[in-house]
């Protein structure tokens, strides 16, 4: 007997997680917050009801993939994460179509996103880094 294997998706845009809704036993999203499930759940309950067959988000994985920095110095801890997090904000994607960028606006930080993604794309990736909140960590 082969145990089932549970499908999981690492997504941001609607579709992506409506498909993940549909077709998936879980949801792995980036930068999740608690209060950006409402955000996700429509999309997530719009897959689940395409997949029809009864198919719910009762048993429905939400697991936030999140990262742990450990180190005495807090403001150290939460510096050395800015240039993963400015490289996602500022350079994946287009400069026109940014998902990452688009979460940190939802999450309350549109000037500081789109500063990021300006200092970014012209190649000044430290100080993109240093641009990020501290709020937004």
């Amino acid at each position: 007997m082969n145990p089932k294997i549970p499908i999981m998706l690492g997504a941001e845009n609607e579709s992506i997680v409506r498909l993940c809704g549909e077709l998936c036993d879980g949801f792995l999203p980036l930068g999740f917050v608690p209060a950006s499930l409402p955000h996700y759940r429509t999309s997530l309950e719009e897959g689940s009801r395409r997949a029809g067959g009864g198919k719910s988000l009762d048993n429905f994985e939400i697991l936030p993939m999140v990262p742990v920095v450990i180190d005495r110095d807090v403001k150290a801890a939460m510096n050395r994460m800015k240039p993963d997090i400015a490289l996602y904000a500022g350079g994946m994607g287009a400069r026109s179509k940014n998902f990452h960028n688009e979460l940190m606006v939802r999450q309350g930080f549109p000037e500081a996103a789109a500063r990021i993604q300006e200092l970014f794309l012209a190649g000044r990736k430290e100080e993109a880094a240093a641009t990020v909140p501290d709020e937004f960590n």
